[in-house]
Parts: structure tokens; C-alpha cells; sequence
């Protein structure tokens, strides 16, 4: 008896290449619920390494076992996927559309294997950029632990663009970023806009200033893709203003250390200098134009409905952030 036909099969078949239609025969058979995901993975793992010989010490098998699975899922649907007469590795046009679906169904697999682990250990993964982590992330989980006591928190740390990459590839639940552009399966929320000081070691510098009398001031910046650096370029520019980008430097500590010794000045918003400044190591200068942060978090819209992602929330709502802070 023949299976069910994969939906809307017949139409696609006559828009399709003779290659595309030798690849929708398989994942007709996928529908089927005829394939073989033991054949599937062996191709799989040899298009994606580009060779037998590592494909076999990935996945601990024999090259021989690992041909016959590769040679019997080509015989299967009668379908070459390799071109074997080349000296180098190289896949058929069926066989690269096969390797791009093997692609998402084993990716799918895998985030299927992360979502169980999830669900069985109670573990929420959270990205955020170092200085968040720092003064912001240990209000939220704070308040989190006190609801969820037994929940398992990992909190990781990298760069705004960093930490919404792993969260696009399912690595952590959500992020705490900057300014960063979204794509459309990413839901962004913004948390906080927290307005930025400038702080330096200056006495005579007055206590409220314009941007502007900040040209030509030697300032020191967090690294190249930092969100905060890059918004402060972009209004150094904006107004047309002169910019001394004296020192680049990855610590934030570092960054205020350097400050407290009088080689330049930083922006930091008040959460992250406040013990500081009441230690006199530097001073806080009001910057008059609307200088700010923006505090967003981010997470993927499958995950919305997740009983974890919805209490993060409710805890960030919840912890120490305010607009004016």
C-alpha cells in the first residue's frame, strides 16, 4: 500500500529541477515514515565533514560501515548524493538538498535534546554582557531563586552580539543585551534605559557638561563590539564632536582604574560607579544631552510560552531596574 503523499507533492514536483525532485522522492519517504535516520545521520555526518575517513572517527565507526550505510540510502530511493569519480569530496545536486535538510532535521534533534534536558533538570541559561552580569544579573537571579528555590541558573557572559547569536542557536533561554538589531524570531523587550555619566579625575571640569566639551578630551572605551562603544561614537558624530579615543580596553574595572589614575575619562551609568564615587576615586559628570543605555532582553519567540523564560520575567520586572538609575 502506498503511504500517504507528502501535502501539495504533485504541484511542487512540476516547479522543481531533476535534482529537486530526486530529493523531494526521499522526503516523501520521510513522510512515509520510511526512512532510515541511521543511513540519514551517516550521510549527514560525511557531507558535513567533507570526508569518510572523519565522519567515521566522529560518529566510531568503521569507513566500510559507513560507506554501506551512505551507498544504502542511495539505493534506497535511487539517488547518487556523491560523486564518487572526483578525486575530491563532492556532493551531487541531489545530495546537496538531501545534506541541507539532514542539516535542520539533525539541528532540530539536537535542540529537541537540549529542551528535554531542560525540562527534566530545571535549568535555565542566561547570557549577558559582562558589566549587566556584574550589577544587574545578581538582582535578577536574586529575586528569581526566592520564587523558584530548586530551579539550576547558569549565567554566561559575553558580548551583546555574542550572547544573542546563543540564544538564536537555542544555547541559552535568554539574554540581557545591548543595542542590538533583532531578527524577526527574536522577541526584544526593553528592560531599561539607564542615562550614562561621564566620569573622570578632573576637578576642574564642572559638574554638568554639553557632549560637545567633551572634544578632543582623551576618553577610554570599552573593545571594538561593545554596543555601548558603538552608541557613543555614533553621537560623538551625530554632533559632529571630535572624538579621542585614547585607550580601548575589555574590563570595565579596568576601564575605572584607569580613570582613578588620570589617564582618561569613560561613561558609565550610576549603577556600575556608585561605590566609587562615594570612595572619591573619580568624579560623576552629568552629561546635559540625553545620553543613554539601553537594557534589552532577549529571547526566542518559541520559548515565550516556556514556564522558566515567563518567571525570568516576572523577575526582571521585579529586580532593581529603573529607567532613571
Amino acid at each position: 500500500m502506498p503511504g500517504k503523499p507528502l501535502p501539495g507533492a504533485g504541484f511542487v514536483t512540476r516547479a522543481l529541477s531533476g535534482g529537486e525532485r530526486g530529493c523531494l522522492r526521499i522526503l516523501t519517504a520521510m513522510w512515509d515514515d520510511r526512512v532510515n535516520f541511521v543511513h540519514l545521520r551517516a550521510f549527514y555526518y560525511v557531507a558535513d565533514c567533507g570526508s569518510f575517513t572523519l565522519a567515521s572517527q566522529r560518529l566510531n565507526l568503521s569507513q566500510s560501515t559507513l560507506s554501506l550505510q551512505v551507498q544504502s540510502l542511495e539505493k534506497r530511493y535511487g539517488l547518487p548524493l556523491i560523486k564518487r569519480h572526483k578525486k575530491i569530496f563532492e556532493l551531487t545536486e541531489e545530495g546537496e538538498l538531501v545534506f541541507s535538510y539532514a542539516r535542520s532535521i539533525f539541528s532540530l534533534v539536537h535542540d529537541l535534546g537540549n529542551a528535554m534536558e531542560d525540562l527534566n533538570t530545571r535549568s535555565l541559561k542566561i547570557g549577558s554582557t559582562p558589566t549587566l552580569a556584574h550589577y544587574i544579573m545578581p538582582g535578577v537571579i536574586r529575586t528569581l531563586k526566592e520564587t523558584n528555590p530548586r530551579l539550576k541558573i547558569q549565567l554566561y557572559t559575553g558580548l551583546s552580539k555574542e550572547v544573542l547569536q546563543k540564544v538564536i542557536d537555542f544555547e541559552y533561554h535568554v539574554g540581557l543585551i545591548g543595542r542590538t538589531e533583532c531578527p524577526g524570531n527574536i522577541i526584544n523587550r526593553r528592560v531599561a534605559e539607564p542615562k550614562l555619566y561621564f566620569i573622570t579625575n578632573d576637578p576642574g571640569m564642572p559638574a554638568r557638561i554639553h557632549l560637545k566639551e567633551l572634544a578632543n578630551q582623551p576618553l577610554i572605551l570599552a573593545e571594538d563590539g561593545s554596543t555601548t562603544r558603538a552608541y557613543i561614537i555614533e553621537e560623538f558624530k551625530k554632533y559632529n564632536i571630535p572624538l579621542n579615543n585614547c585607550i580601548d580596553c575589555e574590563n570595565a574595572q579596568a576601564i575605572k582604574d584607569m580613570v582613578h589614575l588620570g589617564m582618561g575619562g569613560a561613561f558609565f551609568p550610576s549603577y556600575a560607579i556608585e561605590a566609587d564615587i562615594r570612595e572619591r576615586k573619580y568624579r560623576k559628570v552629568e552629561i546635559i544631552d540625553d545620553l543613554h543605555l539601553a537594557i534589552n532582553l532577549v529571547y526566542l519567540k518559541e520559548r515565550r510560552n516556556q514556564s522558566m523564560v515567563k518567571e525570568f520575567l516576572v523577575a526582571a520586572r521585579e529586580s532593581a531596574f529603573s529607567p532613571n538609575r
